[in-house]
């Protein structure tokens, strides 16, 4: 995704290429820094108020079935502002990266528009099969207003549409390694959110995929631009 240097280069080399291109690219990305700074200014507010006022906001903007059905357009777009624990700040640094990458390769719009997508199609197909289960006696109905909140799903969403700027000969070593990276721990600890992660992929994934489609149909094999 970089514009690597022509030539034998020097491991060193090559990490200080890359390490200048996520600043380069970071730095230009104002929607990717935007949207991180506002998760971090909220974060840093919860984290001062008083424990039970946390857990409140946190139960309030969660995207769990039984918010869903009361207020579905608040808490999806609150949620996703909203992460649940500090560890979760390292996943918002690592956001910007992703994020600002999507938008210098398809702009503030495009990034925006796969990140909403993802967002909210992981959660809504994750409650539509929590809700099946419940249904069928399969989850345990407790999970109704379990918290579920985070960056998770945009990012999950956003790295697997990068697949589209991965150069052909690196593709699927990148596609093999977000399926690690978002679907493997969800299915070992047999968490509910490893539903919502693979949808994200998938979804990011399949967006991915149509400008390749659409440039093979067009009979034209080059890569993109300013890769």
């Amino acid at each position: 995704m970089t514009d690597a240097p022509t030539g034998g280069a020097s491991a060193p080399q090559l990490v200080r290429h890359a390490l200048t291109d996520v600043w380069r690219t970071v730095r230009r990305a104002d929607l990717a820094i935007a949207y991180c700074s506002v998760v971090l200014v909220v974060a840093a507010v919860l984290w001062f108020l008083p424990e039970g006022t946390r857990d409140q906001v946190l139960e309030d903007t969660s995207t769990n079935l039984a918010n869903l059905r009361d207020r579905p357009i608040s808490v999806l777009l609150a949620s996703a502002f909203v992460i649940s624990s500090a560890g979760e700040v390292l996943l918002v640094l690592q956001l910007l990266v992703v994020l600002a990458y999507a938008q210098r390769f398809v702009g503030r719009l495009g990034a925006l528009a796969v990140g909403f997508m993802g967002h909210v199609g992981a959660t809504v197909f994750t409650a539509m099969v929590l809700t099946t289960g419940i249904f069928h006696g399969f989850v345990n109905p407790g999970v109704a207003r379990v918290d579920d909140v985070g960056v998770s799903y945009v990012m999950a969403t956003v790295m697997g549409f990068l697949t589209v700027v991965v150069p052909r000969r690196w593709r699927w070593w990148w596609i093999a390694f977000v399926v690690v990276y978002w679907v493997g721990p969800g299915f070992l600890a047999r968490s509910f959110t490893a539903v919502g992660h693979t949808t994200a992929l998938v979804i990011g994934l399949t967006v991915a995929s149509a400008p390749r489609r659409t440039r093979q149909a067009a009979g034209w094999a080059g890569d993109i631009p300013g890769r």
